[in-house]
């Protein structure tokens, strides 16, 4: 019985394929080495938690960092108290077609951002400051922007493409 030996085509595709589970194999050791160095700092070294503005402060004023400066809220040299706090910003929903930032000072609205949703984008028509609209594909969105005891808030009126 004669045995015929592997022609040069069996064995380059065998070769081929050692290769490729080679390579695999060393792209997922290397994978895992590097998952398993997140957190451990890029040296290997010990793992680094992060500070609290208190702590940074502290190694500040330990390494001879920079001049701490007036407190927030001060003005420079004077040492004087914060003046008022600016009013805080809230979120008024309108449906579907997004949400509005919202700042109320003196019980007038006004819209620090608008973030229309997926599908609308910001109508600037000519509407008065306390609206926002939102042009859709088939509708439109109009907000009427009030304040309530400082808090915004917003009457939404769905609008019908024509």
């Amino acid at each position: 019985m004669r045995v015929n030996p592997p022609n040069r085509r069996t064995t380059r595709i065998g070769l081929a394929a050692g290769l490729w589970v080679a390579a695999a194999a060393g792209a997922l050791l290397l994978g895992l080495t590097a998952v398993g160095a997140i957190g451990s700092g890029l040296a290997g070294g010990r793992s680094v938690q992060p500070l609290a503005a208190e702590e940074v402060r502290a190694e500040l004023d330990r390494h001879g960092g920079p001049a701490t400066g007036p407190a927030p809220g001060t003005t420079p040299g004077t040492g004087s108290a914060p003046g008022p706090a600016p009013e805080p910003v809230g979120v008024v929903p309108a449906g579907a077609a997004g949400t509005i930032l919202v700042r109320c000072e003196g019980g007038t609205p006004y819209v620090v951002s608008v973030n229309p949703a997926q599908g609308f984008e910001r109508d600037d028509d000519d509407l008065s400051p306390d609206q926002v609209e939102f042009d859709g594909d088939d509708v439109d969105v109009r907000v009427t922007l009030s304040c309530a005891d400082g808090t915004p808030a917003g009457r939404v009126e769905t609008i019908p493409d024509d």
